[in-house]
């Protein structure tokens, strides 16, 4: 039987002891019912993670005698772009991208886009995507959780010139051309991009043109934003995990 995880923020982890938040500590202790010299593992969300023994002390949890345990990241930096759709939606692909091993999570305000966070509400779905994030990691036993940006428009996105040194993908399902990904364009660091369900407005497309993105179709069908996101990460992956195998 695998061992029990828990999430630990990175600043309660100090010298080889880890301070359980209190929904983590409920969950262990209450819902578990877990005690004192049980060995569990936990992770920060950042990269880190650990294997100790909980201590049950008054009214905290607490897990020492913390043993660093080998991360297994992709080895290369996957920015998934996905244009907002329907919430329920948008956070099943936040989950899948979590499982598949997705570094960061740009949300997307596109012509067509059926959804977008009022500015009063953004941290609060922001804290609520960073919890599904970190739940995925927790189940797949990733170390760490996606960076999810603020959402941004199309046109912001396509200005960033941080992004523009690496390849960088736009699928539309009018595409002359399938993609066939290419070994030798793999790099350390990839965009894919993802439209909404009513696609890529032409003129948006002519706008990823321009700032240097490649524009391919998945196929003859017509998929929906949800599938061909996960789709493309998958496809990515298992390329670069054979990649990874060969070197």
């Amino acid at each position: 039987m695998s061992r029990r995880r828990f999430y630990v923020p990175r600043e309660s982890v100090r010298n080889g002891v880890a301070s359980l938040p209190s929904d983590q500590a409920h969950h262990l202790r209450d819902v578990l019912r877990m005690g004192s010299g049980e060995i569990v593992e936990i992770f920060d969300g950042t990269g880190n993670g650990y294997v100790g023994e909980v201590e049950l002390q008054d009214s905290g949890v607490y897990v020492r005698g913390l043993q660093n345990m080998p991360s297994e990241e992709s080895p290369v930096c996957l920015i998934l772009a996905a244009a907002m759709i329907k919430f329920s939606k948008f956070e099943w692909i936040l989950q899948k991208a979590t499982e598949l091993g997705v570094h960061e999570i740009i949300p997307l305000k596109t012509r067509l886009s059926e959804a977008d966070v009022p500015g009063g509400r953004i941290t609060l779905r922001l804290e609520r995507w960073d919890r599904i994030v970190r739940e995925a990691a927790k189940q797949c036993h990733r170390f760490s959780a996606p960076r999810i940006h603020a959402p941004r428009t199309f046109q912001d996105f396509l200005s960033n010139e941080e992004l523009s040194a690496y390849p960088r993908l736009l699928f539309y399902e009018k595409a002359a051309e399938p993609w066939i990904p290419d070994p030798g364009t793999i790099s350390n660091r990839i965009v894919l991009c993802i439209g909404p369900e009513g696609g890529w407005d032409a003129a948006e497309v002519e706008q990823a043109k321009k700032a240097g993105y490649k524009i391919f179709s998945m196929g003859p069908w017509i998929l929906r934003a949800e599938t061909a996101a996960i789709a493309a990460v998958a496809i990515l992956q298992h390329h670069i995990n054979l990649l990874s195998k060969k070197s």
